[in-house]
């Protein structure tokens, strides 16, 4: 059973690009599948703008809540497992934590940016 675990077929083997690229097209084809279930359950292109205008609050509010429970699993679970681990770091972690506290303010300004967007998109404008 150990030979399978270092199979091909393994993603914790693949190179990073290729998990990207894999979860990428795996996430464009699952929103093209739901849309087109969701266009073809309101009867047109047209209904399910109409639909999806007025979900726009819920919407929003579904978003909202979903980024904070992921804000809350992050900082309770699971950034202190990151940090204990790379507190082995030879230089004891610190340029790690550096670009973990980019990567973390990045991400808050891409859903922020996302969300503003969306907020301009919802009141008519762009």
């Amino acid at each position: 059973m150990n030979r399978f675990r270092h199979a091909w077929y393994d993603p914790r083997r693949w190179p990073s690009l290729v998990v990207f690229v894999v979860a990428l097209v795996a996430v464009v084809f699952l929103s093209g599948v739901i849309a087109s279930i969701g266009i073809r359950l309101a009867g047109s292109l047209a209904a399910w703008r109409t639909t999806m205008d007025t979900a726009a609050p819920l919407l929003m509010g579904w978003r909202l809540v979903f980024y904070g429970v992921i804000t809350w699993l992050w900082l309770r679970y699971w950034k202190p497992r990151v940090l204990a681990r790379i507190g082995g770091d030879r230089d004891g972690g610190v340029r790690a934590r550096h670009k973990l506290n980019r990567i973390e303010l990045v991400s808050i300004g891409f859903i922020v940016v996302l969300e503003l967007m969306n907020v301009a998109n919802w009141l008519g404008g762009m």
